[in-house]
C-alpha cells in the first residue's frame, strides 16, 4: 500500500478498510537475502539455499535470525551481511512510517466519533 491508497481510502471514508490496511502492513517485517551459485550458461537454476533471513513481530515483540552455515564460509559473507542489515533497517524504517499511518488514522477515526 502507498500514501496515495491510503489517502482515497480516507477520503472516501473507508476509515476502517484503511485501518486494516496498514495495520496488516505494520505487524511483521521479513527481509531474506540469497545468494545462487547457479552457473549462469546453466538452464536450470541452483538449488541453493544460502540466506540470511531476519523476522520481526511488532506485537509478540519476537526477533528472529537464521544464517546458513553454508553462507559463513563464502567469502562474500561480511558484504552479504552488511547489505542484508541495512535492508533489514529500511525495513525498520517503513514499519515506522506504517506506525506513523496509524496514529494518524487513530486520530482522524476519533476525531469522526
Amino acid at each position: 500500500m502507498n500514501q496515495q491508497q491510503l489517502q482515497d481510502l480516507i477520503e472516501g471514508g473507508e476509515i476502517l478498510e484503511a485501518l486494516t490496511l496498514v495495520i496488516s502492513e505494520a505487524v511483521e517485517i521479513e527481509v531474506i537475502t540469497c545468494i545462487d551459485n547457479a552457473d549462469l550458461d546453466q538452464v536450470q537454476p541452483s538449488t541453493s539455499n544460502n540466506c540470511l533471513h531476519t523476522r520481526l513481530n511488532l506485537f509478540t515483540g519476537m526477533v528472529d535470525h537464521e544464517i546458513d552455515l553454508k553462507l559463513i564460509d563464502n567469502p562474500a559473507y561480511s558484504e552479504l551481511q552488511r547489505w542484508h542489515t541495512k535492508q533489514v533497517r529500511q525495513k525498520q524504517n517503513s514499519l515506522v512510517d506504517n506506525l506513523a499511518n496509524l496514529e494518524k488514522l487513530r486520530r482522524l477515526f476519533l476525531s469522526r466519533n
